[in-house]
């Protein structure tokens, strides 16, 4: 398993143990209260990433991860308190975690999470363009969906090590996944990353290098 597969399945280990109260509903046996497709992932999706969401689920009601995590953070995805763990493991990151409203399976739609890193692939350079289950966008410095289960982004954002402050990452790396059992099979892969990059252009504006970023407010067909 390469270093992503690991920290893939680090992360979602961590969702599984929280996600069933997450469609389970609370202890009175309430359900959790439905969400708009706007309103997820700290209402970042534009018009369009809201469309797509709706694609991708079949529907348009959703929930997030509710509670908090072991450090006593909101698991409810906030773009400050992402931006403050790009360098944290991914165990320890804020992600947006999206669920249709009242699934009862456990499993998230979506995820998606954002870090800190210090260099990128390249179109030129990438081994997986040939396949055709790759789709590569001239968005940000590398942008990729794989069929419609899973996209990648990265784009120009310098960010600090806390506590280090000689290191810095000059690039943000954004990745979605979606689970298979829960995708429509009517959604592709440029509905994942109409949403990545929407939610992505919200992460820039937080960290104030929307200009070097290079995200569109549309996604170019590839």
């Amino acid at each position: 398993m390469n270093k992503i597969g690991i920290l893939r399945a680090a992360s979602g280990a961590a969702v599984l143990l929280l996600s069933v109260s997450a469609c389970s509903g609370g202890e009175d046996g309430t359900e959790e209260p439905s969400l708009s497709a706007s309103q997820v992932c700290g209402s970042t999706l534009d018009s369009a990433a809201a469309g797509a969401l709706q694609r991708v689920g079949g529907t348009a009601k959703f929930s997030e991860l509710p509670g908090t995590n072991d450090a006593g953070y909101s698991n409810t995805f906030n773009l400050k308190r992402a931006a403050s763990t790009l360098h944290d493991d991914a165990t320890e990151r804020n992600q947006c975690n999206v669920f249709k409203a009242g699934d009862k399976t456990g499993h998230s739609l979506i995820e998606v999470d954002f870090s800190a890193t210090e260099n990128h692939p390249t179109a030129h350079g990438s081994l997986e363009h040939g396949k055709t289950e790759n789709v590569l966008y001239p968005i940000g410095v590398y942008a990729k969906s794989h069929g419609n289960v899973s996209a990648t982004l990265y784009f120009k954002c310098t960010t600090p090590e806390p506590g280090k402050a000689k290191n810095s990452s000059p690039y943000i790396k954004a990745d979605l996944y979606g689970t298979p059992d829960q995708v429509s099979h009517d959604s592709t892969g440029r509905d994942l990353m109409i949403i990545l990059n929407s939610i992505s252009r919200g992460m820039a504006r937080q960290l104030d290098c929307t200009s070097r970023a290079a995200l569109p407010a549309q996604v170019p067909h590839a």
